[in-house]
């Protein structure tokens, strides 16, 4: 009854204040949707360099050298092996060794995008992609998908409008470094005057550089010895002579409005050196974008180019894995239950949205550790429920009988029904996952407007939505892990018995640092007993980032890297179980 009328009295409060805050929208609908705009801009600049990428590779198959290649499958597969080794290697010489610390977290998710990328490259050159690309985008889990990242892309860029200068934003894309940081450091030798020479009759020597000031976000100047920084002439007023003492640092930043004494044409920049030592005048040019949101913006546009790049890669370079997959994956969305726990996902997290936790500030942490752990709730749910549905229902009804007399193997049939299972999971936390970053965008303001604070800026919204990320990819591996489990069980199991396995898995899997530390100082024999339980089950506290997202700490992307690999080597293990556990099935 109290839930109901604190529902009731949110309602109450929502419809009573909605005058005020629609007559206000001029003020906060800009800080709310700018967010959305440069996310918008991002998925598009993905969409693009998708269509491009895989528009040259459906030409490239026109040639019959080329677009028949892959009709062999051991060819296919050894061309994609080789080029995702090809890319390995420049990847990870790339980024996993230019990351000073914990770059060996790295080479993991670099090794498996490269073969992401083979495999979609050497098949989107295939002549059969080019024919069914129409299916591809059209069946099982991929149009939900797509139709989630249309909605981001065309309803963000709608709201164009209501933004403040939005032509930087689209400025700003090309400015986004994709292969360094973006920082140049220019040390440029000044040789002495002549002995005797007075320090103001000193040469004005020509350093021309390499430089775009437009396109800098900041300039650092540094000198060890008394100069003066000048453009061609002397006396030109848009550039007057810039005098820095020995040892002087000045730094500029475009978002500061600050103009560095330094000439238009690069090629014009001239020093006189006031010592009788040589001097060195230190620049260091910072290129990221004016709009530095934009390099994460275009970071989700990337992930739309990998979603579609795995696709491609999955279905056609394992068909018959996919195909039970789409076939599982279709069956459990059309699912009654699929669609309630959808829908109460959806609700939820609105409601969280608009509920006042009464933190004295943390609301924001509050709504995403609230909306996060409910997604992972009903995604574990779902996963428990189509594990049964898919697995254990298929084996005892004698449905995997007939699949199995097909030229399919075992392995395949449960790597197919995992992959299946993981397609509607994804669906789910898809569509939730985007409700909750709408409105996480919104957040800001909504708790602005509640204590009674001035509007905040937009960068504000687009840093938390940025900051949520993260979690939903840890918590999604967590809530595929448990599913790995699940289907690993329901080979032998059926639903309640499995239920009540995986919830004593995840309860111990969240427990396992705990367990260390408790037997640390115990017996022996308790300790080991304590640390071979921590080897066996999952330690799901890796995922569980709920401490740090309470505090407010940005969960780094190496981290995310470094569960990934956990995730990547338990999931084959468990595979190998699930494998070892059906293979001497009786399923007559």
């Amino acid at each position: 009854m109290s839930t109901l009328a604190s529902i009731n009295l949110i309602s109450s409060d929502l419809l009573s204040g909605m005058p005020t805050l629609l007559g206000q929208a001029n003020e906060w609908l800009p800080v709310w949707v700018t967010p959305l705009y440069a996310i918008a801009l991002g998925l598009a600049t993905g969409i693009a360099v998708t269509f491009l990428f895989f528009a040259g590779l459906t030409l490239l198959s026109l040639i019959p050298a080329i677009g028949n290649f892959a009709d062999d499958n051991r060819r296919g597969n050894a061309a994609s092996l080789a080029l995702s080794a090809i890319i390995a290697v420049v990847l990870c010489s790339k980024y996993a060794a230019a990351v000073e610390s914990y770059g060996q977290m790295l080479y993991a998710p670099l090794i498996v995008i490269s073969v992401i990328l083979g495999y979609a490259t050497v098949y989107g050159a295939w002549s059969r992609t080019r024919k069914e690309w129409g299916l591809i985008l059209s069946e099982g889990p991929v149009p939900y998908l797509l139709t989630v990242i249309a909605i981001l892309t065309i309803g963000g860029a709608a709201c164009f409008f209501k933004v403040d200068q939005p032509k930087r934003f689209i400025e700003a894309i090309p400015q986004v470094n994709l292969l360094n940081n973006g920082i140049k450091t220019v040390p440029i030798k000044v040789p002495a005057a002549e002995t005797g020479t007075p320090a103001d009759k000193a040469p004005f020597v020509s350093r021309p550089q390499d430089y775009d000031l437009q396109s800098l976000s900041e300039v650092v100047i540094e000198s060890d010895k008394a100069v003066i920084l000048a453009g061609a002439t002397i006396d030109d007023l848009t550039n007057p002579p810039f005098r820095m003492e020995a040892g002087d640092r000045h730094v500029y930043r475009w978002k500061d409005g600050d103009k560095p004494p330094l000439p238009l044409d690069p090629t014009e920049l001239h020093i006189q050196n006031r010592e009788l030592n040589e001097a060195t005048v230190t620049l260091t040019l910072t290129s990221i974008p004016k709009v530095p949101e934009m390099s994460r913006a275009l970071a989700m546009g990337g992930m739309v180019f990998l979603f579609i790049a795995f696709v491609v890669a999955f279905r056609q370079g394992a068909p018959r894995v996919w195909a039970l997959g789409l076939s599982t994956a279709k069956n459990e969305m059309s699912q009654l239950l699929y669609l309630i726990l959808l829908g109460l996902g959806i609700f939820g997290v609105v409601i969280f949205a608009i509920m006042p936790f009464n933190t004295l500030g943390n609301d924001i942490r509050m709504f995403k550790d609230s909306t996060v752990t409910l997604l992972m709730i009903l995604a574990m749910l779902q996963a428990l429920w189509s594990a049964s549905t898919a697995v254990n229902q298929e084996i005892e009804g004698r449905t995997a009988l007939t699949v199995l007399s097909k030229p399919v193997s075992r392995r395949s049939f449960i790597l197919g029904k995992y992959a299946g299972i993981a397609m509607s999971l994804a669906v789910m936390f898809t569509i939730i996952s985007a409700v909750i970053l709408v409105l996480m965008a919104y957040k800001p303001i909504y708790e602005a407007r509640e204590s009674a604070k001035g509007l905040p800026i937009w960068e504000i919204g687009f840093d938390e939505v940025w900051a949520t990320l993260p979690v939903l990819g840890l918590y999604f591996m967590q809530t595929l892990i448990i599913a790995a489990i699940a289907v690993a069980f329901a080979t032998r199991l059926t639903l309640l018995p499995n239920f009540v396995l995986c919830f004593v898995v995840y309860v111990i899997g969240n427990l396992t640092q705990m367990m260390i530390l408790a037997t640390e100082d115990e017996i022996p024999l308790v300790g080991f007993v304590g640390k071979l339980v921590a080897v066996i089950v999952p330690n799901l506290e890796i995922f569980n980032v709920q401490n740090a997202v309470d505090i407010g700490n940005q969960i780094p992307w190496t981290y995310l890297a470094g569960a990934f690999n956990y995730f990547l080597f338990f999931s084959v293990a468990i595979w190998m179980l699930a494998m070892v556990m059906f293979e001497d099935r009786d399923l007559a």
